[in-house]
């Protein structure tokens, strides 16, 4: 388990690691690829963030150099320099080496780096770069727009475990001193709590299951807490907020969680929005994050964080508890609670069908213009505590055994959630993507982050 590093980073996909280490490590030759990607700021540094991945044919456009060794050809390099510099995407050459858990630039991919790098920056008008993978280390080399050079601090890559690959293994450390977070450290360990205090995560609505959501992050030691609502207490919310008083109605509700968090962890740092999350400040404060969970389940909601999370190759949990209840009859249908991890680029919201474009446009208008265009005004769901506390358990058990490397399975990503409460069923969904998907797909938004787009 290697803790988030501070620095450059690259962010890859599910699908991309998998393509990618196929076609490196297939057998025991060198083999070569392009990765053109987006560019985002991010909570420890610069992050580059994977778009498209270009894999080079053996003999055709990986060939054998002057020097002996293989390396991509002119024509390669220059079509794929191109493409970056047309969609205003990073170029980043990748190769492989011998070995398993550490890896390093040769003298004769250095000399290569000095030689060319220089002519694609001015070429791309973008940073360029160079990335040497084994199966479990990643090294690179980077060429910045501005002149300047930076390592590669590591490769995160976005599997059921949230993978950190970089040039050597973590170090070792001490057993930890007992504190605060002794007694979840004793299952993450050391490296695995201090992993859950560098991460940046965001909470969008803070009602019935947002409410839980932040205490239980703060309660786990998460670093730093992104709280999204633009919503005040009434009345009704007080049986289902986490502490609250009937001296809180009319309070913003960002308010309570600010308490509640700050009870649960003294030095827990906090970015408050007081607005709906389409609103420009929200929409950049989640751009910015390790992990977004989504407990708010309006569409402009849904549309929102979907299309963040696979610009910025950000990690999403929709959370929801739907309980039916005919208003003639007062009949109570099946209870359903949901936890849905969303993997960037494994499917999506829009994928599934659970953002209804009619409603969305309304929710997007100014919210006069929206009561207004509503023909049948809205009558507020069954909410109850216990429920919403099961769907916020099962995200944040997800959420912490994937930022610290603890779930058995690697190869798949994460499944839905779904319990049907009233029989006491609990199915496992897996969740699929739609090729031509606009947000999570590969001609739509995946990895695009803040570059400049080409349509």
């Amino acid at each position: 388990m290697n803790p988030p590093a501070s620095g450059w980073s690259l962010t890859l996909t599910h699908r991309q690691w998998t393509t990618l280490s196929e076609h490196l490590f297939s057998d025991d030759r060198g083999h070569g690829a392009v990765i053109l990607a987006g560019t985002a700021p991010g909570p420890r540094g610069p992050r580059l963030l994977g778009r498209e991945l270009l894999l080079a044919k053996d003999g055709e456009d990986y060939v054998t150099g002057t020097s002996g060794h293989h390396a991509l050809s002119a024509d390669f390099v220059r079509d794929a320099a191109e493409r970056a510099h047309r969609e205003g995407l990073v170029y980043l050459s990748v190769h492989n080496h011998d070995g398993r858990d550490r890896v390093a630039f040769s003298k004769v991919d250095m000399a290569s780096h000095e030689l060319g790098y220089p002519a694609l920056v001015q070429l791309t008008g973008q940073t360029v770069g160079g990335l040497v993978f084994t199966p479990q280390a990643a090294a690179g080399d980077l060429w910045l727009s501005d002149g300047s050079r930076a390592d590669l601090a590591e490769v995160n890559v976005l599997t059921s475990n949230l993978l950190r690959l970089r040039p050597l293994p973590a170090a070792k450390s001490g057993s930890h001193e007992a504190g605060r977070f002794d007694r979840p450290a004793r299952l993450f360990g050391d490296a695995g709590q201090e992993t859950l205090s560098r991460l940046r995560v965001a909470v969008v609505g803070l009602g019935g299951v947002g409410s839980i959501m932040v205490e239980l992050l703060a309660r786990l030691g998460v670093g730093h807490l992104v709280l999204i609502d633009g919503d005040i207490v009434d009345v009704t919310n007080l049986p289902r907020l986490v502490a609250a008083e009937q001296s809180d109605i009319g309070k913003p509700k960002t308010e309570l969680a600010i308490r509640n968090a700050r009870r649960a962890n003294p030095e827990i740092q906090l970015t408050i929005v007081n607005q709906r999350v389409e609103h420009p400040e929200a929409k950049t404060q989640l751009s910015f994050v390790d992990w977004i969970f989504l407990a708010a389940d309006s569409p402009a909601a849904r549309h929102v964080s979907t299309e963040i999370g696979s610009q910025y190759l950000i990690p999403i949990t929709q959370m929801g508890v739907k309980i039916p209840i005919r208003q003639d009859t007062g009949d109570i249908g099946q209870i359903h609670a949901v936890s849905r991890p969303l993997l960037p680029g494994e499917g999506c919201l829009w994928c599934r069908g659970f953002i209804d474009p009619t409603e969305l446009a309304i929710d997007l208008l100014p919210e006069q213009e929206r009561q207004a265009a509503r023909y049948v005004a809205e009558v507020p769901a069954a909410s109850v505590i216990a429920l919403n506390a099961l769907t916020a358990a099962e995200s944040v058990n997800h959420f912490m055994l994937s930022a610290t490397g603890l779930h058995e399975s690697l190869g798949d990503p994460p499944t839905w959630t779904i319990h049907r409460l009233r029989t006491g069923e609990r199915d496992q969904i897996v969740n699929r993507p739609r090729p031509d998907c606009d947000f999570c797909g590969p001609r739509g938004g995946l990895g695009r982050g803040r570059s400049l787009f080409a349509a």
